[in-house]
């Protein structure tokens, strides 16, 4: 393992992966701010029309609204671009543009990097709770993992294996080749985390997910032995969601699904209780996993914040890091590595779960935080150097959170640029949190 850029916390998604609705109606989609736009087109009506007479201009309203994304929603459109992408382009794309402005080639010598470590993390939406109620299609769809894995590791496989250049001929427009890059010279590593929610299985079918994607980790003796096994699986695996769900290249080869997860994901706000001691049979299947995970040495990332896809009104209380206080105190989890995701952010500006985050970095050396989706401007790392500053510069973990980040930032680029190139981080500072600390808790 050598000098490289981690994003310890990456999203790729398509318009099918996400619970549609909590995906529309997260707390950044239509915010106050996008509402307040929308009004100020409509000065007059809102001033002097009685709201009973606004039916009378309902189609100026949908005119007005449809302006609004049309021409100022740039970024939610940026946003919606990028997952309507071919699944399989996705890092070919990401790639292709952080090479054409060669983010790493100028500036600080020491943060010149020639290998970006990416962590995909996968959320596991199952049956979302979801109640449609009004609906004809009452049911709760299904979105089972599966699906998500298969398109993931079809993009990964696709971009060890192809190249994107431009068109030899039609001008603008980007042509998919046979790559004749090594995987030892891609820009990219792809460790992807797989998203598990207990709830969604029972205790048979998690213990046959640990069995089919985290055979033999146990046996890893050492980060590099780790590291070694996960890298020669890089774009070698080809699957379908076939295969997935009836197993048929398992039969061949009962192993042919390990190591190519580095972790798993977890995501409070979907419905996932962190411990539900009032639940014997939720907490049989969260103990299993969790012991798996320390004893597997599989690292895990567990969502930290109140925004995001939210699928139960407990979703703040599942999400609180006070819930891991009983779980961490337990000798049965002293070697869970866990990152709680976001620094704890909450909307209000509450340093609560911060606060408690980074009380339990002092008392257990297992824990980590990331500063995903909160600095997306070059002024808020002073939020992290303020972080550092508490004794905490080797638990912080950098983290994008690309695609959803481009609500607030116009590109990963820019994303990218933005801690290179801030002041209110040192170089030193800056190497820990974006290589020496990721590597640690990717790989042990």
């Amino acid at each position: 393992m050598s000098h490289k850029f981690y994003d310890i916390h990456y999203h790729l998604f398509d318009l099918s992966h996400p619970n549609l609705l909590a995906f529309i109606l997260r707390d950044d989609m239509i915010t106050g701010e996008s509402v307040r736009k929308v009004m100020r087109k409509l000065p007059l009506l809102l001033k002097f029309v009685p709201l009973g007479a606004v039916n009378f201009f309902s189609g100026k309203i949908a005119e007005r609204i449809k302006d609004f994304i049309q021409n100022d929603a740039g970024k939610f459109r940026n946003l919606l671009s990028m997952m309507e992408n071919s699944i399989e382009y996705h890092f070919l794309l990401a790639d292709y543009y952080i090479r054409k402005e060669k983010i790493f080639c100028s500036g600080d010598e020491k943060l010149k990097f020639n290998k970006i470590v990416i962590c995909p993390l996968l959320i596991d939406f199952g049956f979302k709770n979801l109640k449609n109620s009004g609906c004809f299609y009452d049911l709760p769809p299904a979105k089972p993992v599966a699906g998500q894995v298969a398109d993931v590791l079809k993009s990964i496989r696709f971009y060890y294996n192809y190249d994107i250049i431009p068109h030899p001929v039609k001008e603008g427009e980007l042509r998919l080749v046979k790559s004749s890059t090594s995987k030892e010279d891609k820009l990219f590593e792809i460790y992807p985390f797989l998203g598990i929610n207990p709830r969604n299985y029972d205790l048979l079918e998690i213990k046959a997910l640990i069995d089919k994607y985290f055979s033999g980790y146990e046996n890893d003796s050492m980060p590099e032995e780790r590291y070694k096994k996960l890298f020669a699986r890089l774009g070698e695996v080809e699957v379908n969601l076939e295969d997935l769900i009836f197993r048929k290249k398992e039969k061949e080869n009962p192993e042919y699904y390990s190591y190519i997860f580095a972790g798993v994901k977890l995501y409070p706000p979907l419905g996932l209780n962190p411990w539900p001691e009032d639940e014997p049979a939720e907490l049989d299947k969260v103990k299993f996993l969790l012991s798996e995970c320390a004893r597997k040495k599989i690292p895990v990332t567990v969502h930290c914040s109140d925004g995001g896809f939210k699928t139960t009104p407990e979703a703040d209380y599942f999400s609180n890091p006070e819930r891991w206080i009983k779980i961490l105190n337990q000798s049965s989890f002293k070697d869970l590595r866990i990152n709680f995701a976001h620094m704890g952010n909450r909307a209000s500006g509450s340093r609560e779960w911060l606060n408690t985050i980074i009380s339990l970095a002092e008392k257990f050396e297992n824990v980590y935080t990331d500063f995903s989706c909160l600095t997306p401007e070059i002024e808020d790392y002073k939020l992290v150097a303020g972080i550092i500053e508490k004794n905490m510069s080797s638990r912080l973990l950098f983290g994008s959170d690309f695609v959803i980040n481009l609500l607030w930032s116009g590109s990963y680029n820019e994303y990218l640029k933005n801690f290179l190139i801030t002041p209110y981080l040192n170089t030193e500072q800056k190497l820990k949190v974006c290589s020496a600390n990721p590597e640690k808790f990717l790989f042990g």
